[in-house]
């Protein structure tokens, strides 16, 4: 009876294979040269080297190579060598690369742009990435006009699609090997800051002297504040020329705005001070005219240094 048990519990127990491990492929990069950071464009333009270890043959990691995130891309020196039993490929790229640039705090603003690497064909199920951090690197010699390198790092994952791609062996998303090489850059902001607000900056000090004159010359006490108001606008039409479209409220926005106010209380204060002097009191006008003067241009100074402070600190 024993014997039998034996038997039944042999012929009823199914030995479950173990699931296949996913090759594993080091992938590495090293970046000759970054260029063309656009703005207005969204994009950034990058040369550079990649390349790929593993042992199994069956897999293409360099054929199957796709840069998701780039506009256009361009291959060339292709090469795959066996050294010491493993397969070492690679080639260099030229692509354009989409950046949603952040310009909150522009021109103190600081970036992150990323090279998306991704493997076409095989699912981590098949193909795992593994970085080549100790190879992965920057030319000595890249540096880019107006910024600061602050660091660079590669990164890998997987990223996950929510389709199957008409898979009928799939139930559910596709998840494929994932790589990011990202660098962290940040403005050199001082000479662009006064490059592009030294006319405003201009027009609304050169605004706000019509409290120097008497409220009964109109032609130059309203005029002087309507040109200020005119050449502001203009400002910020150069400005936004350079940065592209945006829904937030960026830093650019706030100066402008608030210069339009402050321009528009000159106005509003040179009224009130017309109205006093018209009503027979020219001392109180003049009175006037000396406190608004400088509540404008200390408040306006103030609010200027607040706004320049914060995005200057990333606050």
């Amino acid at each position: 009876m024993k014997h039998l048990a034996l038997l039944v519990v042999l012929f009823c127990t199914r030995v479950v294979p173990a699931p296949a491990q996913p090759d594993t492929v080091r992938i590495g990069a090293f970046i000759n040269d970054i260029y063309d950071l656009n703005l207005s464009e969204k994009s950034f333009s990058a040369q550079f080297w990649v390349w790929f270890n593993h042992t199994n043959p069956g897999i293409k990691p360099l054929e199957a190579l796709e840069i998701p995130n780039a506009k256009e891309a361009a291959y060339s020196l292709e090469f795959s060598e066996t050294k010491e039993g493993v397969i070492w490929s690679g080639k260099k790229v030229h692509a354009v690369i989409k950046k949603d640039w952040d310009i909150r705090r522009f021109p103190f603003d600081a970036q992150k742009m990323t090279i998306e690497l991704e493997d076409s064909d095989k699912d981590i199920e098949t193909m795992v990435y593994e970085p080549d951090s100790a190879n992965t690197k920057l030319d000595t010699s890249l540096a880019l006009s107006n910024w600061i390198i602050e660091r660079f790092e590669l990164s890998v994952g997987a990223k996950k699609y929510e389709t199957t791609y008409g898979d009928p062996a799939l139930s559910q998303g596709s998840v494929y090997p994932h790589a990011e090489l990202s660098v962290w850059i940040k403005r050199k902001s001082w000479g662009l800051f006064f490059s592009l607000f030294t006319g405003m900056y201009v027009a609304f000090f050169i605004s706000s002297l019509v409290f120097f004159i008497d409220p009964t010359d109109v032609d130059p006490r309203f005029g002087l504040s309507v040109g200020g108001l005119f050449a502001a606008v203009g400002n910020k039409y150069i400005v936004d020329s350079i940065l592209p479209q945006s829904t937030t409220f960026t830093l650019v926005d706030k100066l402008h705005i608030l210069t339009y106010l402050f321009l528009l209380l000159c106005i509003v204060l040179s009224v009130i001070s017309l109205r006093i002097w018209k009503n027979g009191k020219p001392a109180t006008s003049a009175r006037f005219d000396r406190r608004a003067y400088f509540f404008i241009i200390l408040t306006y100074s103030l609010i200027n240094t607040v706004l320049i402070y914060a995005a200057s600190r990333g606050v």
